[in-house]
């Protein structure tokens, strides 16, 4: 038997998901939930901090309300630094983006079920320090997925950013109708559970990414994996996985 057939699929052999690896579908649907829950949120949010009680908002005053959301949407960009940091000294841009939706789903979660300042400060921690993480890694984990030389990288990253302005454009509206006719914890939970869809969707898919040594383009025995050069020609070795 040739070395040619018996050599496994590459990356540039997967085109089902409109062309693209179909690993991109979870990586697509887990932003695309997180976009549509974070300016779901986002978007009644102030309101229902300064909205009377009578109205089922918190009545805070409208100078601190807004603050609040300004140090909010603050610390978001903030914690990307710190989800960069822990990908890559520690533990991997795959895993930061994973660990980083299961607390968005949490911090969601408390928005809509803890009541008043309670559910809005632990909330709103959670869900600045998850929504850090995943932004900061999604694009790298995107990038994994082609080689540098694969002329569908390009047309990959246009798909994904189309799944982050599509939840963006319909977190806002329905979260706004759902706030508008049942409540502002009905909306949040809206939020939630967008973002749990999109965590269930990538805590399947991610069985399908690369592995983490051709993710960080690094030596790795057990996958036989080592690129080299402009060509990343994988090499071969019988030594057990380090990733």
């Amino acid at each position: 038997m040739s070395t040619a057939a018996s050599a496994p699929p590459t990356r540039d052999d997967d085109t089902r998901f409109f062309g693209q690896p179909w690993s991109l579908v979870h990586i697509f649907g887990v932003e695309m939930w997180e976009r549509f829950s974070f300016y779901g949120m986002q978007g009644i949010l102030l309101i229902y901090l300064y909205y009377s009680v009578s109205q089922g908002g918190l009545g805070i005053p409208e100078a601190v309300a807004g603050g609040i959301v300004g140090a909010y949407g603050g610390s978001v960009y903030l914690s990307t630094i710190l989800g960069a940091w822990l990908a890559d000294r520690l533990f991997g841009a795959e895993r930061v983006l994973f660990v980083s939706a299961m607390v968005i789903v949490a911090g969601h979660l408390a928005l809509a079920l803890l009541p008043g300042l309670v559910g809005v400060g632990v909330g709103l921690v959670l869900v600045a320090l998850g929504s850090g993480g995943l932004k900061a890694n999604a694009t790298s984990v995107v990038g994994s997925l082609y080689t540098p030389e694969d002329p569908r990288r390009d047309a990959g990253f246009s798909l994904f950013y189309l799944g982050i302005n599509l939840g963006a454009f319909l977190g806002p509206i329905l979260t706004g109708i759902l706030q508008s006719t049942l409540g502002f914890h009905w909306g949040f939970g809206l939020a939630a559970l967008g973002m749990t869809l999109g965590l269930v969707q990538y805590s399947f898919g991610r069985r399908a990414l690369p592995p983490p040594c051709a993710r960080s383009r690094t030596r790795c025995p057990g996958h036989g994996i080592r690129w080299s050069g402009s060509s990343r020609a994988p090499r071969s070795s019988s030594s057990p996985c380090s990733c």
